[in-house]
């Protein structure tokens, strides 16, 4: 995703009609902005709501946000024509293969394409499906945890949150031990392509090279499980209908990619997030061991406190009014799910962590028909995780107090890196 560059712009606020301009500097590449983003977004939000600067209109607010997510008169089209446009820019000719895979993503499709794609990947992603793994999540869990505890500790992204999602697809689409390493590898080079704006001519290089060899991979596998009569992912893409008509071949083999592009980082740093909540509120995460309900309801609360996919972009198709904000056509919005989710206008005491939290829901697996179709199985992931770590460990430790954040991304939010002190309950591990 490209974000706006630095720049300062004077916008009225439509929220206080004769006010002064406010002064609103937006650089998501600021050091000071990715350690902290909310005082920008309460600045945002509370002086700026509706910002406009260099072609991109801003918004914050949940409302806007949410009425935005809600309206069909927005495409999400920015990224595979961001990417065309970097590509071209660096003189790099070689993106034909990963622009079919970003046109054939139900991410990036508008209607009528992603409704053909959508109701056909949903079938592969029904919450039967998906439920259907928690006893493979869960052994993979534990054993993580378990090989790490009997050190007392354990860098909790590198060792835990990192390998968890790519396993657990890998599990899921039956891949062999052997080739996961390389899959990792390539799916971290080609999900560049959702930050386009931060990548080089090497990185598109990178990307292209790994897009083939993976879409290679998962062809050949995918025509090697038909013959097996496994229960996999790959199966379940591969026999969804939608008017009497499936997935071509290639179809299948981008939809698991982007499983991955999807579903792994965006994972990865919720469940980063999860721990550095336990460390900083260790006695609301005491209360939770037991209660599945009440671990489902952290799950929510983290999400909305620490969101994962800190912006997602949309252009307008046509003029029009949203939440009563004048849009042009071909106008691009920006989407701070992270402001607005910490909207005080919506949510009581919003930059508090309360995991007993209700009320409205959160934003930060998007809303509507282009809501994260990875969604449940991150929940239900992360779910585990809290689970498994809260029923079998305790005496959590930080070991290093000053924490930092990936800077991979200018989309995601999570921990680069966490080392985490913790011990078995007795007689277990």
């Amino acid at each position: 995703m490209t974000l706006t560059a630095p720049t300062q712009s004077k916008v009225p606020n439509p929220a206080a009609a004769g006010r002064a301009a406010a002064d609103i500097v937006f650089n998501p590449l600021d050091p000071a902005f990715r350690e902290d983003p909310y005082p920008v977004y309460a600045r945002l939000r509370a002086q700026a709501p509706v910002l406009r600067t260099k072609g991109t209109l801003i918004l914050s607010r949940y409302e806007d946000v949410l009425a935005v997510l809600r309206s069909r008169k927005f495409s999400v089209s920015l990224i595979p024509d961001t990417v065309v446009k970097q590509a071209s820019r660096l003189r790099f000719t070689e993106y034909g293969q990963m622009l079919r895979f970003l046109l054939a993503s139900i991410v990036f499709t508008d209607n009528p394409d992603h409704m053909r794609l959508r109701r056909l990947v949903n079938q592969a992603y029904s919450n039967e499906a998906v439920n259907a793994l928690l006893p493979v999540m869960t052994d993979r869990i534990e054993r993580l945890l378990a090989g790490h505890a009997r050190n007392g500790a354990c860098e909790i992204i590198g060792d835990i949150a990192e390998p968890l999602p790519i396993h657990i697809l890998c599990d899921w689409m039956a891949v062999e031990e052997e080739a996961r390493p390389g899959i990792a590898e390539k799916v971290h080079a080609v999900r560049y392509l959702l930050d386009p704006g931060m990548m080089n001519r090497t990185s598109f290089e990178t990307a292209a090279r790994s897009m083939q060899e993976l879409t290679g991979y998962f062809g050949e596998h995918a025509a090697r499980l038909r013959k097996s009569g496994k229960d996999t992912l790959v199966a379940r893409l591969h026999e969804a209908r939608f008017d009497g008509q499936g997935l071509s071949d290639e179809e299948i083999a981008f939809a698991c990619v982007m499983s991955f592009v999807a579903g792994t980082e965006t994972t990865q740093c919720l469940i980063g997030n999860i721990t550095d909540a336990l460390l900083n509120e260790p006695g609301q995460f005491a209360a939770l061991a037991g209660d599945d309900a009440a671990i489902r309801a952290a799950i929510e609360e983290v999400t909305r406190h620490e969101t994962p996919l800190q912006f997602t972009k949309r252009l307008a198709v046509e003029d029009c009014n949203v939440g009563g904000i004048d849009i042009r056509a071909g106008e691009q919005i920006l989407l701070c799910l992270g402001a607005a989710n910490r909207d005080e206008t919506v949510f009581e005491d919003a930059d508090a962590l309360q995991l007993q939290r209700s009320g409205p829901a959160h934003v930060g697996f998007g809303f509507g028909m282009h809501s994260c179709l990875g969604a449940l199985l991150g929940r239900v992931q992360s779910v585990t995780f809290l689970k498994v770590l809260l029923d079998g460990y305790e005496a959590f430790e930080r070991v290093e107090q000053q924490r930092t954040w990936q800077a991979n991304s200018l989309i995601l939010r999570g921990p680069a890196r966490l080392d985490l002190r913790f011990a078995a309950r007795r007689g277990i591990a």
